[in-house]
């Protein structure tokens, strides 16, 4: 009986024991299997970032070097020397008041409506100074008498309508101020904008870094300012005024073109000329002041902006500022406009995060 139960008990031992052995065996399998495929997973997950990172810096080395060669190609277009035109003053506003001249705008440009300075200037035939009877038939005896007149200075008076002439003279005298009163915004504009002039003993000014359209923008503001706030600049408005309430007689200065009354003297024919007191009011001088702008017509801020659009990291920024600065200008507040596009671009050249365009232009 004590030899079966040792056998019995013997047989169990081994049972159990077998069975715990098969257990931790099976147990150590799954822990390794587990170990291994947390492994892989872990290889795989750390792999797959590895590519996802050299991806995407490849992706950010391509937008950095597009950006980069955009703005290489803008500033190249900036440095071209070859692409600089001159403007002279006259070039500058002239073309923008014939405009004027053509269309009734605003009540402001009635002025230039009814002068016609530009686009219809008056010759001394047109006042009756003349001794043309039809096309191509001159009465000898009136060119004679005119002809004397003229060099004795006479009186217009006695010979024809010489209110007609004082109107003219005073249409010279208003064309005068405004272009100087523009010339002079322009100036300022340029200095408010941080814009580098350069300028030689003839008055000829030389403007780094700006293009021809930005220019012409602003050269229109500044002349649109000049109509619409009147003339600010006191010695100028001071000038003008006196002219303009100057009740002289007017008479001839020995030629039937050349005619004064009081201190003004109008030079009739094609491209009229107005001095004031000897200062040289309208013609070549607009108030006294003379000059001209030199400018690069190969770029301008907008067209940079534009282009910067193109770029995959500052796309939509360029968007943002573009639509910011049109409405700017819709509200006549081209400098403004200009300054923003301006500072934008100094933004995107300097590799800079992008801002809200209307932080370009703080207490705006």
């Amino acid at each position: 009986m004590k030899i079966i139960l040792i056998s019995l008990l013997s047989i169990l031992f081994f049972t159990v024991n077998t069975f715990a052995l098969d257990t931790s065996t099976e147990t150590g399998k799954t822990q390794r299997q587990d170990f291994e495929r947390s492994k892989s997973l872990k290889k795989s997950k750390e792999e797959r970032e590895s590519r996802g990172k050299r991806k995407s810096d490849t992706i950010t080395t391509g937008i950095d070097k597009q950006t980069q060669e955009t703005i290489k190609a803008i500033g190249q277009a900036m440095s071209q020397s070859e692409a600089d035109i001159v403007l002279s003053l006259e070039t500058i506003f002239i073309d923008k008041i014939a405009e004027f001249e053509s269309t009734n705008t605003s009540e402001n440009t009635k002025l230039f409506k009814t002068c016609k300075i530009i686009t219809q200037p008056k010759l001394a035939k047109d006042f009756g100074l003349t001794a043309e009877v039809r096309s191509g038939v001159i009465d000898v005896i009136k060119a004679d008498y005119l002809s004397k007149a003229a060099m004795s200075n006479s009186y217009i008076k006695n010979i024809t309508n010489e209110q007609a002439l004082k109107d003219y003279r005073n249409c010279l005298t208003a064309y005068g101020a405004i272009i100087a009163q523009a010339f002079i915004n322009l100036t300022e504009d340029l200095a408010d904008l941080k814009i580098a002039v350069s300028k030689d003993r003839d008055g000829n000014i030389s403007v780094n870094g700006l293009g021809y359209d930005d220019f012409i923008l602003l050269a229109n503001a500044a002349l649109d300012k000049a109509i619409q706030t009147d003339i600010t600049n006191q010695t100028i408005k001071r000038i003008s005024e006196r002219a303009l309430n100057d009740n002289n007689f007017c008479q001839f200065d020995r030629s039937v073109e050349n005619i004064k009354c009081g201190s003004s003297l109008i030079i009739l024919g094609t491209k009229p000329q107005l001095y004031i007191s000897g200062i040289h009011w309208f013609g070549e001088r607009f108030g006294g002041y003379q000059g001209s702008y030199k400018v690069s017509k190969a770029w301008s801020y907008q067209d940079a902006i534009e282009k910067m659009k193109t770029t995959s990291k500052y796309s939509k920024f360029a968007s943002e500022v573009s639509r910011f600065a049109e409405d700017l200008e819709s509200q006549g507040k081209t400098k403004e406009a200009m300054l923003v596009r301006k500072k934008a671009f100094e933004l995107m050249k300097s590799n800079k995060q992008a801002v809200s365009p209307a932080k370009l232009l703080p207490g705006l």
